[in-house]
């Protein structure tokens, strides 16, 4: 049997850290949106984790296998980098964990908590496996690991013609976050009640950009995004760029922003959070 994991990346909008003492009860609140531009991986079985044909994340993999006694990795493949802000270490450690957890038969929502503590002790994410374990236009009420910390979806009305957009831009989780200002905290909180006042996507992006504006340099993306038609709104986590577009200039930006030597791939949001699928095709 091949098994295959499916996870929605997550490009958080607003997101507010809160550390404690325990790994489990660590995260962040916020919001974010989950997309259909999902990490593919596969199971292998060597003590590994690779994404595009290249290792990553190796301390967090050999301790998977240790804490487990298996030797089990994941060959992961995605339109994105590692390190850009759509979630991918999270979806890779998702990943591992679920293969190697299902392989000695201990309850999956084990593998979602394992994940999320490699996640907190390595500094490479706070709440992104809650939300890629939701899917959708997901709210973080209570940080934390699933069954721990709390999310919710936010019902979406109609389907949303995302462009998503990878600029290149190097920076790691833990400095990002070493950067966040108190100020910053308190404006968060105030921009993420009001987005959950409203529930209203066109209030998410407005809040998340301005909320972003203070850790980002969105100079090159007003640079990038002149001319162009067709953008109702758009944020920037990282390195990650999401464009909310009318439907009918899709094809036209994606064009434009390749043009530019930009990776620009369609999405939507995904209706659903990570899966598991057993590959074997029947005789």
């Amino acid at each position: 049997m091949t098994v295959k994991i499916y996870v929605p990346l997550h490009i958080s909008g607003i997101w507010i850290p809160h550390y404690t003492s325990s790994l489990l009860e660590t995260g962040s609140k916020g919001i974010g949106l989950t997309v259909t531009s999902y990490l593919v991986a596969e199971e292998t079985f060597s003590c590994s984790i690779t994404l595009n044909n290249r290792e990553v994340l190796v301390e967090q993999a050999l301790e998977t296998c240790r804490d487990l006694g298996v030797n089990i990795g994941v060959r992961g493949n995605s339109h994105f980098n590692l390190g850009s802000g759509f979630g991918l270490s999270a979806a890779l450690l998702i990943s591992q964990s679920l293969v190697a957890y299902n392989a000695i038969g201990k309850p999956l929502l084990r593998a979602l908590q394992h994940a999320h503590v490699l996640e907190v002790k390595y500094r490479t994410g706070l709440g992104d496996v809650i939300a890629e374990y939701m899917g959708g236009f997901v709210v973080r009420v209570k940080p934390g690991a699933p069954g721990i910390g709390v999310a919710y979806k936010v019902p979406v009305k109609s389907r949303v013609d995302l462009v998503l957009v990878e600029l290149g831009i190097g920076e790691s989780t833990s400095q990002m976050l070493s950067r966040m200002s108190r100020e910053l905290l308190v404006e968060g909180e105030k921009l993420l009640e009001r987005v959950l006042e409203t529930q209203d996507l066109e209030v998410f992006f407005e809040s998340s950009r301005l909320f972003t504006s203070r850790l980002f340099d969105y100079s090159r993306v007003r640079e990038i995004l002149r001319d162009l038609r067709g953008i109702i709104d758009y944020y920037l986590k990282k390195s990650a760029l999401v464009i909310w577009v009318e439907k009918e200039f899709i094809d036209e930006l994606i064009s434009n922003l390749r043009a530019r030597g930009l990776k620009a791939h369609y999405s939507t949001i995904s209706l659903i959070g990570v899966h598991i699928v057993d590959s074997t095709k029947p005789p």
